[in-house]
């Protein structure tokens, strides 16, 4: 199951734009090149956190979604795959990875209001960054799905929802 899971999120990672990709961003990080995309713009010019669409086959999902309940029962109780979580959760500094993986599950399992998705397109467009401003109506349509991923990303904790929240908004 875990060897299944891994397989289909290596495939998603090859739908994500080239902007997303994990080689790409590392120059990127290390401020040794221009990452093309787009700036997302609110219908007040101000900047918004940019939204990048892909499509994910509903079976990669459910592989995903296996994985992760089986990961879930196993750390609720006492076996060989707890320990193995266990092991991982003190070599690394993610604490909560199996929490981590399923709060991803969530956004990734979210579907994007067809408007919003028509806007933005399902791509980054190659060449020089392009500029979006969203209207009114597209506004209230990327508020809400963005804050339905951030109260996903949170677990529904009104803390880390809060915080999250007023990184992007």
């Amino acid at each position: 199951m875990i060897r299944a899971a891994y397989d289909k999120w290596g495939e998603i990672q090859q739908r994500f734009p080239p902007l997303l990709q994990w080689q790409d961003l590392l120059p990127a990080v290390r401020g040794q090149g221009v990452r093309e995309g787009y700036a997302l713009h609110d219908s007040r010019g101000q900047h918004l956190t940019c939204l990048h669409s892909v499509d994910i086959p509903a079976e990669h999902l459910h592989t995903l979604r296996a994985c992760y309940t089986m990961l879930a029962r196993a750390e609720r109780e006492a076996g060989q795959l707890a320990k193995v979580l266990d092991e991982l959760a003190e070599e690394t500094t993610m604490r909560c990875l199996v929490g981590n993986f399923g709060r991803a599950l969530d956004v990734m399992e979210l579907k994007a209001p067809p408007g919003l998705l028509k806007t933005i397109g399902c791509g980054v467009p190659s060449g020089p960054v392009l500029a979006i401003t969203l209207d009114g109506a597209q506004e209230t349509e990327y508020q809400d799905f963005y804050g339905r991923i951030v109260y996903a990303l949170s677990a529904g904790g009104r803390f880390a929802y809060a915080s999250h929240r007023a990184l992007h908004f």
